[in-house]
């Protein structure tokens, strides 16, 4: 049995470990910028941008309580957005590619996102899997874990 980073193993199912650290960390930055907008704001618009602010830190807020599941035996992956959110099962046959995007601004790399883009129904849909700040290698880890669960051959 292999022990994984970024999966919480339950018999057949690999339950993928939601970013907490992240998520958080930009909430909480969403409650600052409220704070000091709220503060120092003399524009018009002081109540659009506290609205702004305020919706991205209650979307990242929610999405902590998503789920990502692999299911060996079922050969399934059922992914849940939010608590309340209804799951969409994806087969593994329906897997087509992984996708790392960067976010580059001047030569510094912002954000880093792993995405597994999958074909059902003859409709391209994307899971993302995480998302990290500055650096790729972490999600190319994440990759090859995944690659592994799902038994796909490994380059």
């Amino acid at each position: 049995m292999e022990a994984f980073k970024y999966f919480e193993q339950e018999g057949n199912n690999y339950n993928l470990k939601v970013q907490k650290g992240l998520l958080f960390t930009l909430a909480m930055g969403c409650v600052a910028a409220i704070v000091a907008i709220l503060i120092y704001s003399t524009s018009k618009a002081t109540f659009f941008y506290v609205a702004l602010f305020a919706f991205i830190g209650i979307m990242c807020i929610l999405r902590t309580t998503g789920a990502i599941i692999f299911n060996n035996q079922t050969r399934e992956i059922q992914r849940k957005r939010f608590f309340f959110s209804a799951p969409v099962n994806y087969s593994f046959d329906d897997f087509d590619h992984f996708l790392i995007s960067k976010q580059k601004s001047y030569f510094i790399t912002i954000m880093v996102q792993a995405i597994m883009v999958m074909r059902k129904d003859n409709k391209t849909r994307h899971i993302l899997l995480a998302q990290t700040l500055f650096t790729a290698k972490p999600l190319q880890k994440l990759s090859e874990e995944v690659s592994t669960i799902m038994g796909l051959p490994q380059n």
